[in-house]
């Protein structure tokens, strides 16, 4: 194809119409000449030509500017109309269900524990304490403990001692109301080991159990929006020995308050005792006891101050004093800004004396002993305490007191290895200093320390005989990684004197000192073992005089709670 010149076409759509019909015939008019001639192409020359130059005008440009447009500022005042819309919908009753929180699941109780061991000194030990599984209302169980060594400090079995305790109880906890309840019996046996070395006793004559029935109940107020609160109850035991002696004891105890006003409030306590005693050469005689202590409490600027005084009957006097006796009742303290307590104050009363309490004090009394009250005509006390930090806290104080009627014991000149009580019917002075210190950390660590100093001055009495004048004691509880427990004791007492009989010579009794150890190992929550040793350092110190104690002693034993 030959082009002399190439002109850029520009083809309408009714060009580009004939051409394509011009193109198509030709096509057609090829393929009949391609049939004709068996498929030959021939030559064929094409010759476009366009010569034809489109000329356009030149456009006028118009640079006149627009008019700006005039706006009329519309002042006018709008209105604006708030139509109550009333419609009627129903209520909605939305149940919405709240998302509780899964509570964590409470720790087992093992409120039952089986304890028992075996010491030298041909010791068993058994205490068992069983009681109900958690409970909103009620909660019952027993007690179990029994400890008996066949062999003593001296004589072998003719020194041997035990214990036997059972107590049932049971309480009840109602809305406003709480009641308790319990029955029990204690056995204590002892042998009368104080005589001569050599000298010939038969077994049989030297044991003396003690045998208590006792039972109980209380009520007391839980409503702590109720202005009066109380505690009311019962006791009554029924003391037996091995010889002739008998006791019974009947106790009603009433303990008070009512609030008057935000500070103050009214107290009052009442206790009323029925004492019997019957011995071999004792006849029955009931001894009465009713004590009434009322007294305000009210708060004032720091200040705390109970006042009010004591009334007390009672039938058993040994002097000419008046069956009926009052006594002043008052206690001032106050705090410091420092946190620290001063307190202050005077009292009296008429301290009840039973063969129960003579014989927890020294169970070698003799028989056809009688228990007569002493008279506290007055005491002065004041002191200190408060915390030193969060983990610290002390206390100390002193106090002034007389005494009529106090008791002591004295080796029975007819046979010493029996005691025999006296009481000074004059008035004894006595004298209490006394400080402590505690530590806590956490449960952890526990310590406490005491030391008490006793000064006696005596009327009728030549001496305080079997009183000591002072007593240093310390305690302390430690707990390793939740697995071991250790607890330490340790204790000095002095200043005994007792009257030898025979050489009729003041004895002054060596200071006791004695440490106790114990040791406890949990293998699970369920099983532990121990190991307690008492009187470490073997002293067979005197409390009573001619009855030394135990020396060394060790037990070993389990405790499984179920």
């Amino acid at each position: 194809m030959n082009i002399d010149k190439l002109y850029r076409l520009k083809i309408t759509k009714s060009q580009f119409l004939t051409l394509f019909f011009i193109l198509s015939s030709m096509t057609v008019f090829a393929q009949e000449e391609w049939e004709k001639n068996d498929g030959e192409i021939e030559d064929v020359e094409i010759e476009i030509v366009k010569d034809r130059e489109i000329t356009l005008p030149k456009a006028n440009r118009n640079f006149e500017k627009i008019p700006p447009t005039s706006l009329t500022k519309n002042t006018g005042q709008f209105e604006y109309f708030f139509s109550n819309l009333n419609l009627p919908l129903p209520a909605l009753n939305i149940r919405v269900r709240p998302l509780r929180i899964k509570g964590e699941p409470l720790s087992k109780l093992y409120g039952n524990y089986v304890k028992a061991g075996f010491g030298n000194y041909t010791t068993p030990y058994l205490e068992g304490y069983f009681t109900s599984k958690r409970n909103e209302t009620q909660l019952y169980g027993a007690h179990l403990n029994f400890i008996n060594s066949k062999n003593g400090p001296v004589h072998s079995d003719n020194s041997g001692s035990g214990a036997l305790d059972l107590e049932i109880f049971g309480k009840y906890f109602g809305k406003k109301t709480t009641a308790s309840g319990e029955v029990g019996f204690n056995r204590e046996s002892y042998h009368f080991y104080g005589y001569d070395e050599g000298q010939l006793i038969g077994a049989d004559s030297l044991k003396q159990n003690f045998n208590d029935v006792f039972v109980k109940g209380y009520l007391e107020n839980t409503d702590k929006g109720s202005k009066l609160q109380y505690l009311t109850g019962f006791r009554f035991d029924y003391l037996k020995d091995n010889y002739e002696a008998v006791e019974s004891e009947l106790q009603l105890d009433f303990k008070g308050n009512y609030e008057l006003g935000e500070q103050s409030k009214f107290n009052l306590d009442l206790d009323y005792d029925l004492i019997s005693q019957k011995d071999e050469l004792i006849e029955v005689k009931s001894r009465n006891i009713f004590r009434a202590t009322p007294t305000v409490t009210f708060e004032y600027e720091g200040f705390l101050i109970n006042a009010g005084f004591n009334a007390v009957y009672e039938n058993d006097t040994l002097s000419d004093s008046d069956e009926l006796h009052f006594y002043p009742m008052a206690r001032a303290q106050y705090t410091l800004p420092s946190g620290f307590r001063v307190y202050a104050g005077i009292r009296g009363d008429v301290e009840k004396l039973t063969l129960r309490k003579l014989v927890g004090e020294n169970p070698f009394i003799n028989a056809n002993t009688r228990a007569f009250n002493s008279y506290k005509t007055f005491e002065f006390f004041g002191g200190i305490d408060g915390n030193l930090s969060s983990k610290l806290g002390f206390g100390a104080g002193v106090s002034i007191a007389n005494y009529q009627n106090m008791y002591f014991f004295v080796n029975d000149p007819a046979d010493q290895s029996k005691f025999i009580v006296i009481y000074d019917t004059g008035n004894t002075a006595l004298v209490n200093i006394f400080g402590e210190l505690s530590y806590n950390r956490n449960d952890e660590l526990r310590f406490v320390m005491r030391g008490d100093y006793w000064g006696y001055s005596t009327d009728k009495s030549a001496e305080a005989w079997h009183r000591p004048n002072y007593k240093v004691s310390a305690i302390s509880t430690y707990k390793l990684f939740d697995k071991l427990r250790f607890e330490a004791e340790v204790f000095t007492l002095g200043g005994i004197q007792a009257f030898d009989a025979t050489s009729v010579e003041t004895v002054k009794l060596k200071a006791a000192f004695d440490l106790n150890f114990t040791t406890e190992y949990l293998f699970s929550q369920q099983f532990s073992a121990f190991v307690r040793l008492n009187n470490i350092f073997a002293k067979e110190y005197e409390l009573l005089y001619r009855y030394p104690t135990r020396s060394f002693q060790f037990m070993i034993g389990a405790t499984y709670s179920f």
